[in-house]
Parts: C-alpha cells; sequence; structure tokens
C-alpha cells in the first residue's frame, strides 16, 4: 500500500446478464449472425430541463460523426433501430439486479423508475441509454477491509463498434440492449492490486446467481482515479483484470507527475491569463528551405506552418509523465478534436530534419526568452487553425492545475489517452416511454426464494472439495464461464477425471492461443463434443490438440473428430514393436524398466493420437 500514498480508486463493474432475452425487447441476449440490415444517423444533443448541455455530449457532436448502422434481423427489431418505443422491461433481469443489491446490504428502492443518460458517440440510436438505480449505500468486505457500493443500476447495453474511418463510425446492434448491472464502488481502494481484486470479487458475485453473460467483453470496468492534490479522471474500457492493475498503476503514476508540473509552473510565477494571451505566429517561411521531411510533406500540400510561445514551460514539454511526454498529452487532445497527427515541440529541437538555426529563427519570431517553450504544427487545412491553437492553449492553462478533471481511455498495455471531456449531470433526464416497476419488500422476498447469491469463496471452496483440484484451478474455472461445461462433461462422463477435463476446456485452448491459434471456434459445444468422444475411447487424449486445431481452421468437429480418431489395430502395433527389436540390438541390451519406456516412446511418436497409451504399454509389457 505504501507504494501508492495518496491513491484512490473507484470501480463502476459492468456485467451483462444472461437472461434469453433484451432489456426492453423479446430479441435474444445472445447474437444470431444472419441477415442484416443497414442504415446511416447523426445524432445531435438536447438541453436539459434547466437549459444545460452537457459538455460530453457537445463535444462528441462537435466532431461531426456519421454512424452506420448494421442491424441483424434475428438479433434485433425496430426497438434497437429507434422505430419504436420500448417493450416492458424484463422481468428477470430485474429481479437478478434486486438479489445483488439486496445481498450488498443496499437500500433498495420502492419503485425502479428508469432515466435517460444522452450518449452521442453512436453507441445507442437514440443518443441516450435507458438506466434505473436499483439500490444505493451499500457494502461488502474483502477479508477484513470494507468496501463501500455507492449505487447499482440496471440498464441497456451500447452496440458494438466494429470499425471507424474517419468521421464515420460503424455499429452493430446485435449487442445493445443486452441487459447490463453497472456497480459502483466508493474510493475505497488503494492499490492497484486491490483494484483487481474488488472487480473480481464482483464479477464472481454476479456470476454465482447463474445469469451472468460469458464471452469476451461481457464484463469491463470503468475506474475513477485521483490522487490527493489532484481531480477525478474516469478510464473507459477496461475488459482484462491485468490490464485493469496496469491501468490504476499508469495513471497513478501520470497524475503525479501532472501534479509535479504544476508545481513547477506555479514556482515559475506561469498564469493562465498569460497562456491565453499567446497567438499563433505563422512561420511557414522559416522552413521554406527545411530537411524536415513531416514540414516539407505539409508545404508540398499547400499547407501552413504556425507556432505559438508558451511562457516559462521550458522543460515542461518534454518531462516524462509515464512514458509519454506532457506534449503527447497535448497531442492527444488536438487528435480527439482537429485530427492533428503530429506537433514539434522545443524540448525535441532540433531534430526531426529542423535546425539549430531554424529553432533560433523560431524563437526570434515568437519573442522567446530562455524559460520559454514553443509549439509548432503544419495545418494543411487552414480553417482548423483556431481550433487547433485554442486547444493547445486550453491544455497548458490546465496543466497549472495539475490534473485535469476528464474521461480517458485505456489502451492494452495499461497506458490512458484523452477521450472526451468528463460528463455532467445535464445528461440525465426522466425516461417517458417505460413505466415505474414497482420493488417492495414482498418482491424482495420472493427474489431471494428464487435467485440466490452466494459468497464467492464458499463457490470456490466447494470446488475444490467436490472435486479434488487445487485452490488455483478451480479460481480458474469459476472465472473462466466454463464452469457449466465443466460440470455437464463430469455428470455424463464415465472415465474423465476432474483434473483432465480442466486441461482439456482449459490448459489446451490457452496453450493453443498462445501459439497465436484462432479458438473462436472451438466452442463449448466443440468441447463437449471432443470430451465425449475421448470418453468414449473414440479419440486419444493426445489427438485432442489435433482436433481443436482442425476446428480453428474451420473444419466440423465430427471430421475433425473422424480425422484423427483411434484406428490402429492392435496386430499391426504389436508387429510393429516386434520389428524394432528385433532391429535394435541396442534396446535388447537395456534394463526391462528403462527398455518399456523406450519402446512407449518410439511407439507413440509414430502413432500418436492414433492408439490408446495404455493399449500401447500393454503391449509392450507384454512382449518384453
Amino acid at each position: 500500500m505504501t507504494g501508492y500514498k495518496g491513491l484512490k480508486v473507484g470501480l463502476e463493474v459492468h456485467i451483462q446478464l444472461d437472461t434469453g432475452r433484451k432489456l426492453f425487447c423479446k430479441c435474444p441476449s445472445n447474437p444470431v449472425v444472419g441477415r442484416e440490415v443497414e442504415f446511416i444517423r447523426r445524432l445531435r444533443p438536447t438541453q436539459s430541463e434547466l437549459g444545460q448541455v452537457d459538455p460530453a455530449a457537445l463535444f462528441e457532436f462537435e466532431k461531426g460523426l456519421t454512424i452506420r448502422y448494421s442491424s441483424p434481423v434475428e438479433s434485433s427489431c425496430l426497438v434497437e433501430m429507434d422505430e419504436e418505443p420500448p417493450h416492458l422491461p424484463d422481468e428477470l433481469a430485474i429481479d437478478v439486479a434486486v438479489a445483488i443489491a439486496d445481498y450488498l446490504r443496499m437500500d433498495v428502492v420502492d419503485e425502479l423508475i428508469f432515466m435517460r443518460k444522452i450518449v452521442v458517440d453512436g453507441s445507442n440510436t437514440t443518443g441516450f441509454q435507458r438506466t434505473g438505480m436499483v439500490g444505493i449505500n451499500g457494502y461488502f468486505y474483502i477479508g477484513d477491509k470494507r468496501y463501500g457500493v455507492q449505487s447499482l443500476a440496471i440498464e441497456e447495453e451500447a452496440s458494438r463498434l466494429l470499425g471507424r474511418e474517419g468521421s464515420t463510425a460503424h455499429y452493430s446492434l446485435d449487442r445493445l440492449g443486452i441487459p447490463l448491472i453497472e456497480i459502483s464502488t466508493a474510493p475505497d481502494i488503494s492499490s492497484p492490486d486491490e483494484a483487481v481484486r474488488v472487480a473480481r470479487y464482483l464479477g464472481r458475485l454476479v456470476r454465482s446467481t447463474g445469469y451472468k453473460r460469458g464471452g469476451i467483453g461481457s464484463v469491463r470496468q470503468d475506474v475513477n482515479i485521483s490522487v490527493d492534490g489532484g481531480a477525478v479522471v474516469e478510464i473507459k474500457g477496461v475488459q482484462q483484470l491485468d490490464q485493469l492493475e496496469a491501468v490504476v498503476r499508469y495513471e497513478y503514476n501520470r497524475q503525479r507527475k501532472l501534479i509535479e508540473i504544476a508545481r513547477i509552473l506555479a514556482d515559475r510565477g506561469v498564469s493562465k491569463e498569460e497562456i491565453a494571451s499567446q497567438e499563433e505566429v505563422l512561420l511557414t517561411d522559416i522552413f521554406r528551405s527545411t530537411s524536415s521531411k513531416v514540414i516539407r510533406r505539409v508545404l508540398d500540400r499547400g499547407g501552413e506552418i504556425f507556432g505559438i510561445r508558451l511562457p516559462k514551460f521550458a522543460g515542461i514539454l518534454g518531462m516524462d509523465i509515464g512514458g509519454r511526454t506532457f506534449a503527447r498529452e497535448i497531442l492527444d487532445r488536438l487528435r480527439f478534436w482537429t485530427g492533428l497527427k503530429g506537433l514539434f515541440h522545443s524540448d525535441e529541437l532540433p531534430g526531426y530534419g529542423i535546425s539549430s538555426d531554424e529553432v533560433e529563427a523560431v524563437r526570434r519570431r515568437l519573442g522567446m526568452d530562455e524559460m520559454d517553450g514553443f509549439i509548432i504544427v503544419g495545418l494543411e487545412d487552414p480553417s482548423l487553425r483556431e481550433l487547433t491553437f485554442e486547444k493547445i492553449r486550453e491544455r497548458c492553462a490546465e496543466a497549472l492545475d495539475g490534473v485535469p478533471p476528464e474521461t480517458r481511455a485505456a489502451g492494452p498495455d495499461g497506458s490512458t489517452y484523452y477521450m472526451r471531456p468528463r460528463p455532467g449531470m445535464a445528461r440525465m433526464y426522466p425516461e417517458t416511454d417505460v413505466p415505474p416497476i414497482p420493488v417492495g419488500p414482498s418482491r424482495i422476498m420472493d427474489i431471494r426464494e428464487r435467485i440466490v447469491v452466494r459468497d464467492p469463496e464458499e463457490v470456490i471452496n466447494e470446488l475444490v472439495e467436490r472435486y479434488g483440484i487445487s485452490r488455483e484451478e478451480a479460481e480458474d474455472l469459476y472465472d473462466s464461464d466454463l464452469l457449466d461445461l465443466f460440470e455437464s462433461i463430469l455428470s455424463s462422463s464415465r472415465n474423465l477425471k476432474p483434473r483432465y477435463v480442466i486441461h482439456l476446456i482449459r490448459s489446451i485452448p490457452r496453450s493453443l492461443s498462445r501459439e497465436g491459434v484462432d479458438m473462436e471456434r472451438v466452442t463449448p459445444e466443440v468441447m463437449l463434443r471432443v470430451a465425449q468422444a475421448v470418453d468414449r475411447g473414440v479419440l486419444a487424449k493426445e489427438a485432442v490438440e489435433e482436433v481443436y486445431r482442425e476446428v480453428a481452421k474451420g473444419m466440423d468437429v465430427d471430421d475433425a473428430i473422424e480425422k484423427h480418431k483411434m484406428s490402429m489395430d492392435t496386430e499391426e502395433l504389436r508387429s510393429f514393436l516386434m520389428g524394432v527389436l528385433e532391429s535394435r540390438s541396442d534396446l535388447r541390451e537395456l534394463p526391462r524398466e528403462i527398455l518399456v519406456k523406450r519402446l512407449m516412446g518410439i511407439a507413440m511418436s509414430k502413432y500418436r493420437g492414433k492408439v490408446d497409451p495404455k493399449t500401447v504399454l500393454r503391449l509392450v509389457e507384454e512382449i518384453v
């Protein structure tokens, strides 16, 4: 804990539910591949009842985004297309949410009222997300530590992003409307590994109900992080627990560096007014004969080069803040507002083809002192000039406050980058198309009898005791969405042991994935068929990996099993072993125990997957 002084973390854990249908219609919650309908929309922000416009919504709108939607006919309907009002919500999904809120000792609402939360990035066709508060002010324990739960809500999942090209985003509606639980913790977490423990606990808690949806993207975390002396930053889109740990660690170091930068600038006497007064200056003539390929490319395309003085920013722009520079923070802001892909700053020049003479010319043109810094940008589109330098001044002024309150996105490596401003309260307003849902004491009592929420530790301990597996194996199995498959295989098997089943459904797929094999086609149904074939003696255990490889390439599982099934004739195997002994005098001189092992190795290297190793061992022992 001491390594993360002043760190406060709160999680918003989003967990999809599998109740068989979507939240506001009866389309299946498991996407069905088939025919699709496409349409295009552009969304606009609206004012709240108080006449306010949410800054995050305005930000997305000002990017001029056009959205193309693909609507699978079998997995979506007019509700997802926003051509029909929502139907009455899924009562089972509400019951599951109430059961979890009740288990977390929360104050459950008397009446569930859905709200509209403005979202204009295109992920919702309506321009908002329907969300209903289920409970507030709960808590749970992990070990001896108590963690607060601020709220638990049920809401509809957003659309699935397929890709972006320029100012157009492409979404699929197959995921839109799947019921989702959002659990928001208090900022009681004080280290990266603790954040992982809390996220894992809440995921396991929902899993214990039997209604947690599996698969990639079914659980994700948004992370609210602050450091003493800074502001709260929201990190979106963390899907893996190891990524969560890396994000918290990265953001902690980043925010501490930003607070340090604020102290340095304060000591230098920098003011926001001085930054705001700086004007961009045309520098094109200085670079007419430049050796910089980047600047030359802009000029050849008819663009112009501009620069701006940043008073007393010398050494700040190149300062490392967690593997990236402060200048990169500015560039991230520019990239999202203007699409600008690069900039040059005084702490990295001369360099990149820009000479010391050109640097000195820029400093003179901008009227700089020794402690000043500068930024140079090349603009092919002159209409972006005002916005570009407005955002540069804005981000540099924010540096005086330390950590700007903003929403950032998580990279795969745990780094974070600017996404948009923090949303405000103006983004929420009542949903008029969905009636209030009563949730009284009698309903809660009924839910307690029908939906069981169990302590994850209790469930894991039961797995260890029932199946004789290690705690590590039990935790991995419980977290993998394959517990039902594991128990299904064992319940119908006569010969397979628990640890081998874990090897078949966890270890082998994981190993193949690490080799780069795309395991998407190796579904639980495929693994069940393979396990059944091994149990019947049709398929050797050694052939499972090859069957998975064939299925991963597109072969039908039955064809793959047929191709690799055990087909070795016992007499042919006996003849092979006798031939080896007759031709290898060196083997005949070995002690019996070593000879058995050597013959086993020779036979299995030739017939692996075609014969049961037990049969080989029996024949070898007979012959020897």
